[in-house]
């Protein structure tokens, strides 16, 4: 079947995400150091990276109770006030370098639909850098009840996009919330190895991209050679 539509997570693929997750870095050591005595940076990252090797569906829930969990709690209130911190501090959102151009190239050729779980958010700042006339599907988080890694989530894209799972590649930095539904469902796909969960692994082989990127640099290329390939 004849690729027709390309997916790009939001988050890690067309949003730079490096200053948030320093931010929220900053944030966690924060709030974790008020009950965990010398807490750091380096060992949140660290903790982060535990996370990433197990394939958790959230990094920074993963932190929190690696230290509190002996004490639900404390855990529910120390995490909800790390979220409630981050909701006024969240740096603005930033297109990831590069990712212009790539979207230009892919938009001649295939439809482009948006599959992350931001909101409306995402859409301003795709109209502020003129490129949302790139995106044939405007669909954000804010039109489904339901979010990764569930597949379902991704059967609702395509069914309100009307595009087939094998019509369609699904791009996206991360294998649990990414590759493995959209594989799932029949979709190809390739993961861009950037940010917080680049060293991410497969751990079958079911788990394995189509291809993989170091960056979106090339992205459009790539594309075509999977909606080439037989």
């Amino acid at each position: 079947m004849k690729i027709t539509t390309v997916f790009l997570d939001a988050g890690g693929v067309i949003l730079d995400e490096s200053e948030h997750e320093k931010e929220r870095a900053e944030l966690a050591v924060e709030v974790l150091g008020t009950v965990v005595s010398g807490y750091s940076t380096s060992q949140y990252f660290s903790d982060v990276e535990e996370a990433v090797s197990v394939l958790c569906p959230s990094a920074y829930q993963y932190v929190f109770w690696k230290y509190l969990k002996n004490d639900r709690s404390q855990f529910d209130k120390l995490f909800g006030c790390f979220k409630d911190k981050w909701k006024e501090r969240k740096p603005p959102l930033t297109l990831t370098q590069g990712l212009e151009n790539e979207v230009k190239a892919i938009s001649r050729d295939f439809k482009i639909g948006i599959a992350g779980q931001y909101g409306k958010e995402v859409l301003e700042l795709l109209e502020k850098e003129s490129i949302l006339n790139c995106f044939a599907y405007r669909f954000t988080q804010d039109d489904f009840c339901i979010t990764k890694p569930d597949p379902r989530y991704y059967e609702q894209i395509l069914k309100k996009c009307g595009v087939e799972p094998k019509e369609s590649i699904m791009v996206g930095d991360r294998i649990d919330k990414d590759i493995i539904p959209a594989r799932q469902l029949g979709m190809r796909t390739i993961l861009v190895r950037m940010g917080l969960y680049k060293n991410q692994q497969p751990r079958i082989p079911f788990e394995i991209s189509d291809l993989e990127l170091d960056s979106v640099s090339g992205l459009a290329k790539a594309v075509l050679k999977l909606a080439q390939k037989k």
